[in-house]
């Protein structure tokens, strides 16, 4: 039976939020695709940013715009999505896109076999764009690849089967780019999807659009959520550290609680339910939905920014510069 609570979920997982910075970055990597289709050079894009930023979902969105078709009964897949699995090996790098394409992997193949495979297999499916996603486990702790090697590989299937690539990651991704010469002269500058900064208006402003765009969705569906609008902003701020990917997960897991219950409004409680079961990215000094007041007074800002820079911290990237300008919500 298809309930209220249930036809929310299905609309907050499909939900799609055009913010600044998801636009920022899908804009030109559209266009880079439509480049390639069209026969432009072969180009390496990086997309690097703390997980949880809307790496994977920016990926997914750009898949989604050019689906697998058949073309005289021949299958097309003209940008293929390849996720890395860990701990990654040299043999794993053109096994995981023959998975990606559906295919069985050869066992006890060599790699050369592996990847010539690999790339007749590219040819026939007519792809011109490999998305690559979590690429930083080429460079994580316990691999199998070192740099060097994993940068030959990426180069070749750049420049020899000249095909456009996108490696995406949290920021190891830029290392090992860095440590291959002809690979770092052959790709973009980086392109860094990062948490909104409370600091600066414009960001904390686009995050609180965010939170209002699912807010209006529950509200839809008859379960407004009982908190003011600026109140539930920050609560999911100090929750995220400014991360659209955790927002999204904890308005998922909101509703979850709701999907066999009749419309209500949402309590503070309901909230506070949600939020004991995701994995919060926030300071464990200011921890969201303890106590309702608290966003709302002089020390909030102090607190929000806590939580950005405990984001930062954990996926060890400098913290910038404080703006001269210090932000609220309008």
């Amino acid at each position: 039976m298809t309930t209220p609570g249930k036809q929310l979920r299905i609309a907050l997982e499909t939900c799609e939020l055009p913010h600044p910075q998801f636009l920022a970055h899908f804009k030109p990597l559209r266009q880079c695709i439509e480049d390639a289709m069209d026969g432009a050079a072969s180009r390496v894009e990086q997309l690097v940013g703390p997980s949880r930023a809307g790496k994977s979902m920016l990926i997914e969105k750009l898949k989604r715009d050019y689906p697998e078709t058949k073309v005289n009964g021949r299958r097309q897949v003209p940008v293929l999505v390849v996720e890395l699995e860990t701990p990654v090996s040299p043999r794993l790098l053109p096994s995981c896109v023959l998975a990606a394409l559906g295919l069985p992997v050869p066992e006890n193949a060599r790699m050369g076999a592996l990847n010539a495979r690999m790339q007749k297999q590219l040819d026939l499916a007519g792809t011109r764009v490999v998305l690559f996603d979590e690429v930083n486990h080429l460079v994580e702790r316990g691999t199998r690849v070192l740099p060097p090697e994993a940068g030959d590989w990426f180069k070749v299937l750049a420049d020899k089967q000249r095909r456009t690539l996108v490696l995406s990651g949290t920021p190891l991704v830029e290392r090992m780019v860095q440590q291959h010469t002809q690979l770092r002269m052959r790709a973009s500058a980086p392109r860094r999807l990062m948490p909104y900064d409370s600091r600066v208006p414009d960001q904390l402003q686009a995050f609180h659009a965010c939170v209002a765009t699912y807010a209006n969705l529950f509200k839809e569906a008859g379960f407004p959520i009982a908190l003011p609008a600026s109140a539930l902003t920050y609560q999911c701020y100090l929750l995220s550290g400014g991360l659209i990917g955790v927002l999204s997960k904890f308005m998922r897991e909101l509703v979850r609680h709701m999907a066999y219950e009749t419309p209500r409004a949402l309590t503070f409680a309901d909230c506070q339910a949600a939020v004991r079961t995701i994995e919060v990215s926030g300071s464990p000094r200011f921890p969201a939905f303890e106590r309702p007041e608290v966003v709302m007074t002089d020390t909030a800002p102090a607190a929000l920014h806590q939580a950005f820079v405990q984001v930062m911290h954990d996926n060890d990237i400098p913290v910038p510069l404080i703006p001269e300008r210090v932000g609220g919500i309008q």
